[in-house]
């Protein structure tokens, strides 16, 4: 009996420990996918040198605890320096670390200090930037953003002009607030 009361308690205090509690059910959470497409120039070689990027992304569908948030009404479009870049080492931190979003909604989210993570796996190049809403409409909430390209074939890296472009997936979470 005591064995049994024991294990009771044990899975009880679990249970409580792993349980979120109700008020994390108000929350924020939003989660958008979409495509992205990058121009660089020069285009980017086996060599590392210094690239200037143009990307133009496009979200158009999200899911969020805020009902009237389908997407987001403008494609972000900004340009970028990648110094010492090559194929499959782009590394960036968008928009200079900042970025604002223009939600469906008429809201607009600023995301700050947003750092970069780029990472090669398995045929995928994720570059994953993590940042803080500090204006509008999430205020307060984490912001991860993540670029997903298909791994470069060298061989386009050694055509004349390099990989000039790519096109990829793009995926915006926000929690919390």
């Amino acid at each position: 009996m005591i064995r049994l009361s024991a294990a009771l308690t044990t899975l009880v205090l679990a249970a409580a420990v792993l349980s979120p509690p109700t008020s994390a059910y108000a929350a924020s959470s939003t989660t958008c996918t979409g495509t992205t497409h990058v121009t660089y120039s020069p285009g980017l070689t086996l060599t590392p040198q210094d690239v200037t990027g143009t990307e133009t992304d496009t979200i158009s569908s999200c899911t969020s605890t805020d009902t009237t948030i389908t997407g987001i009404t403008t494609s972000p479009t900004y340009s970028f320096d990648a110094p010492g870049a090559s194929c499959n080492a782009v590394q960036v931190s968008p928009g200079g670390g900042g970025l604002v979003i223009h939600w469906n909604n008429g809201q607009t989210s600023t995301l700050t200090g947003l750092v970069g993570v780029l990472t090669a796996t398995g045929g995928i190049v994720q570059n994953t930037a993590t940042g803080t809403v500090t204006a509008g409409e999430f205020n307060g909430a984490t912001a991860v953003i993540t670029w997903i390209y298909a791994l470069v074939n060298p061989l386009q890296c050694l055509m004349p002009g390099g990989l000039t472009t790519q096109d990829g997936t793009i995926v915006l979470q926000v929690t919390g607030a």
